[in-house]
């Protein structure tokens, strides 16, 4: 069984196998990262160059994290529906890893 939710598969997928992010969109995900590793990091500061001032990425990141990324995902599907391609599972109709994959990572079910 697949560690993610099939809702955060679907965004997972749609942000990380089509690249439709706008500027804003890019630069609140790269400031969302550097927050994150320069919690863990012993250097903190050299991640601050990786932060953004743009209005309308600070705006994107209001709500957090997770809600920012659904917001894109969302748009993805809507503005670019042409070009996303959402490989499902013949049997079991779940989302699989990649766009090329023939197997289920939820039913296991395999279709080379």
């Amino acid at each position: 069984m697949a560690k993610r939710s099939p809702d955060e598969h679907l965004t997972w997928y749609v942000i990380n196998y089509f690249g439709f992010m706008t500027k804003p969109e890019w630069l609140a995900n790269r400031a969302f990262m550097a927050q994150e590793k320069a919690k863990w990091s012993k250097s903190p500061e050299i991640f601050e160059k990786y932060l953004t001032a743009d209005p309308e990425a600070l705006a994107l990141m209001t709500e957090g994290f997770d809600m920012f990324l659904r917001r894109v995902r969302d748009r993805i599907l809507r503005d670019h529906q042409e070009k996303v391609f959402l490989n499902y599972c013949p049997r079991c109709r779940g989302l699989t890893k990649t766009p090329k994959a023939k197997q289920c990572h939820w039913c296991f079910y395999d279709w080379h």
